[in-house]
C-alpha cells in the first residue's frame, strides 16, 4: 500500500467510529421505529467497512469474513423488518 492510501485509512478509521456512535445514539433513542431500524441498518453496513479496512491493515483474511456475516446480518434485518411493517406479522 502506498503511504497516502495508509493516512487515508487511518483518517477513515475515526470517522467511521463516531459515526458509528451517532448511529448508536439513534438506534437507542430515535424519535421513531423507522428512523431506529435505518439507523441500525447504516450502522452494521458502517461497522463492515470499518471491519473490511481493518482487515486491510492488519492483513487478515478472516475479517473478509466477518464483514460479508455482518452485511448478511443487515440484509436479513431489513428483510423481516420490511415485513413486520408490511404485514405486522414475523417469521415464516
Amino acid at each position: 500500500m502506498t503511504p497516502v492510501e495508509l493516512i487515508l485509512m487511518y483518517v477513515a478509521l475515526p470517522l467511521l467510529s463516531l459515526s458509528s456512535i451517532l448511529y448508536l445514539l439513534v438506534v437507542f433513542r430515535g424519535p421513531t421505529i423507522s428512523d431506529r431500524v435505518l439507523s441500525a441498518d447504516v450502522f452494521f453496513y458502517t461497522s463492515s467497512l470499518f471491519f473490511g479496512i481493518v482487515g486491510l491493515l492488519v492483513g487478515s483474511p478472516v475479517m473478509v469474513g466477518c464483514t460479508v456475516v455482518l452485511v448478511l446480518w443487515a440484509y436479513a434485518l431489513d428483510v423481516y423488518v420490511a415485513k413486520y411493517l408490511e404485514r405486522g406479522e414475523l417469521g415464516d
